[in-house]
């Protein structure tokens, strides 16, 4: 009896060897995703100092990479990476344009530095980009545009300089583009109001300049402007009439002067109306100093205002 019961122990205790000798890791191991998307994970892992990660459960330990924390693979591919607020510090290397099926990457409220890697433009596939509240820095890759799937991107609270790249025409789908709180400069492009399925752009924060164009009525679809605290000039267009669905406009601390268009009374969902800061005169038109549901905010030179 007693040697069947130490037959069985060395049996268990073998089988418990032997499991966890497998799950030792190992990228021979690794047939859940291609080698080049595991190569850029390892990476990641190394560029963003992931031992010093809040979490980092199962990286380079488990040889199933949906095991670890914030990677979801589909289809033997990876198509999210979602390590926000986890204490990433360090670099985002080139290879992240290996995970060429990622359609949404999060990494927003770390302490990532440098540059964002032009390999990111890459990713035809992406969807979701929201790196906010780190320290990048430099440019906004010049080939932003070549995420034509992109529908939202968020670059805010960073150290971003320079112009916003003109291919950003070419994120047909973008519904959402935050720029704010960084160092951008440079005029607003053109191309920015062929964008007709943008729901929300916020720009403030930065040292952006130039006129607004009369394409502005494009778009169409869009509920929400921020433009604070830039340095644009010029008169408002009044192609803003052409944004039916905009509910809040802030156009504060700029260098704007001139009247305001009439045609901006035709804005019936606008709830919020910001032009403090700004050098504008003459009188506020009457129709939008009387609609109840408007909050005006301002401390120019217009007459006959009214704020609600």
């Amino acid at each position: 009896m007693k040697n069947r019961i130490l037959s069985v122990f060395v049996l268990l205790f073998a089988f418990t060897i032997t499991s966890v000798a497998s799950e030792i890791f190992s990228k021979e191991k690794v047939i859940e995703i291609p080698q080049s998307e595991l190569d850029a994970l390892i990476k990641i892992y190394s560029s963003t100092k992931g031992d010093l990660w809040v979490q980092n459960r199962n990286w380079l330990e488990s040889n199933t990479p949906s095991s670890w924390f914030g990677v979801n693979v589909t289809n033997g591919h990876v198509v999210q990476l979602s390590l926000s607020a986890n204490n990433l510090s360090g670099t985002l290397p080139p290879e992240i344009g290996n995970l060429t099926h990622l359609k949404e990457l999060y990494v927003f409220n770390n302490r990532l530095t440098g540059n964002l890697p032009d390999e990111i433009c890459n990713l035809h596939e992406m969807l979701r980009i929201n790196v906010a509240n780190n320290q990048f820095c430099g440019s906004i890759p010049s080939n932003i545009g070549n995420l034509t799937q992109l529908e939202e991107m968020i670059l805010s609270n960073n150290l971003f300089e320079g112009s916003i790249p003109v291919s950003i025409s070419k994120l047909s789908a973008l519904k959402g583009l935050s720029l704010c709180n960084n160092k951008l400069s440079g005029e607003l492009p053109e191309s920015i109001c062929s964008l007709r399925s943008l729901v929300y752009i916020s720009l403030s924060n930065n040292s952006l300049s130039g006129e607004l164009s009369c394409s502005m009525r494009n778009l169409e679809n869009v509920k929400w402007i921020n433009l604070s605290n830039n340095k644009f000039s010029g008169k408002m267009p009044t192609g803003i009439s052409g944004m039916k669905q905009l509910t809040r406009l802030n156009l504060s601390n700029n260098q704007f002067f001139g009247s305001i268009p009439v045609e901006i009374s035709l804005l019936d969902k606008l709830s919020y109306l910001n032009l403090s800061g700004n050098q504008f005169s003459g009188n506020l038109p009457d129709l939008l100093s009387q609609k109840s549901n408007l909050v005006i905010i301002f401390n120019n030179n217009l007459t006959s205002m009214v704020s609600k």
